[in-house]
């Protein structure tokens, strides 16, 4: 009855844990950060809808906010101006509208696994097949260049990256992206960019594939760096002749993205920098609060965390990521089965420590006494 490409398409494993959830149940399930966006933003929403910017706005984004990302994203590339931006209604419909305009029927797009859910789904409904590289632990989560390489086929248009990493919480070093860079380079392909968490980087630095890279396509959200999942803005950063289609395309989308918020977030970008400083030193805090109680697993192996705000442990018990992740859900604690996110995430659980520190603590005690009776 329904095109394959819809029908094969599976609901994800984290919001159907996170929608099953017991009332009080304590959220280490999804990403997003517990406190609220900066209050100049909230009182520049306010403000905008009070005056009037309640219509239709242009589909590329108001011009405002595309001159401030670009004069943000200067800090990469001095030569980046707002033709180089679309808004768009977050990074999740960035990443559609981007496989929708670079992908078409029967190309291939490399994907990470594990990975972030969308990926393979948003190359599937653009028409192209997606082809998974593995992440492996033994490698640090790192894409291998040469097995990127062998991946490739004629029929190959672009890799998508992912840094910092979710699940996986790892940032890529710059050695890894000029690796990978140059292998799009040779083989002249695009490189869409995931960079949602760059924020969230704890130690080492955040390298932009932009950087490197000309036929990049940086997919971002404010969603995160502003602790405004609900408010649906984000962006896409790429050249002048792509941002021209993509604009095209979202108008058959969503004719534009949301007028206020687009007000509100232009008054955020300007204590941006300061709300992540904040922001950053509470989720380091909560970071070496939950890998030291996830330590205390002994079924439970957990590779250091360099970014984002994800634990990824491999656990030892004898039973599947998603039973686990329901027995844990049951026990009043929501979690991810890793094989939510591929199927070299089978074995592995994910952990948001995007919550309070008490509730942290008390979330991973519950796990650690059922891991212990399994």
């Amino acid at each position: 009855m329904f095109p394959e490409r819809v029908s094969s398409l599976k609901t994800s494993g984290i919001r159907k844990l996170f929608e099953a959830a017991p009332r009080g149940a304590i959220n280490l399930g999804l990403g997003e950060p517990d406190m609220q966006p900066p209050p100049e933003m909230i009182e520049a929403l306010c403000r905008a809808v009070t005056e009037g910017h309640n219509k239709y706005g242009p589909s590329a984004g108001v011009l405002e906010l595309r001159e401030a990302i670009a004069e943000y994203l200067r800090r990469y590339r001095k030569d980046v101006s707002f033709e180089n931006i679309i808004v768009t209604a977050g990074a999740t419909e960035g990443m559609r509208i981007a496989c929708e305009t670079i992908l078409g029927e029967g190309d291939e797009a490399l994907v990470p696994n594990p990975g972030f859910i969308i990926y393979g789904p948003d190359v599937k409904l653009a028409g192209g097949e997606p082809v998974e590289y593995p992440l492996r632990r033994e490698n640090g989560y790192l894409p291998e260049a040469e097995e990127i390489r062998s991946l490739i086929t004629p029929r190959t248009k672009a890799i998508i990256v992912n840094s910092p990493s979710n699940p996986t919480g790892t940032v890529f070093p710059k050695e890894t992206v000029k690796a990978l860079c140059e292998v799009a380079r040779e083989h002249k392909l695009y490189i869409l960019s995931d960079e949602v968490y760059d924020g969230y980087v704890y130690e080492g630095e955040h390298w932009s594939f932009a950087r490197f890279h000309n036929d990049t396509i940086i997919v971002q959200s404010f969603s995160k760096s502003l602790a405004a999942t609900g408010w649906r803005i984000g962006y896409v950063a790429t050249s002048k002749e792509i941002v021209q289609q993509l604009s095209k395309v979202q108008y058959y989308t969503l004719a534009c993205p949301p007028t206020a918020t687009q007000f509100a977030v232009l008054e955020g970008l300007k204590v941006l920098d300061r709300f992540q400083a904040e922001v950053l030193a509470e989720f380091r805090k909560r970071r070496e609060l939950a890998l030291k109680k996830l330590a205390e697993i002994p079924t439970f192996d957990t590779p250091a965390v360099s970014g984002a705000f994800y634990a990824f442990p491999k656990f030892a018990n004898d039973i599947s990521s998603e039973r686990f992740a329901l027995r844990i859900l049951e026990a009043g604690v929501i979690c991810a089965a890793g094989a939510s996110f591929g199927s070299k995430g089978e074995g592995h659980l994910r952990f948001s420590y995007a919550n309070s520190l008490e509730n942290i603590a008390k979330g991973l005690d519950v796990v650690k006494e059922l891991a212990a009776r399994l």
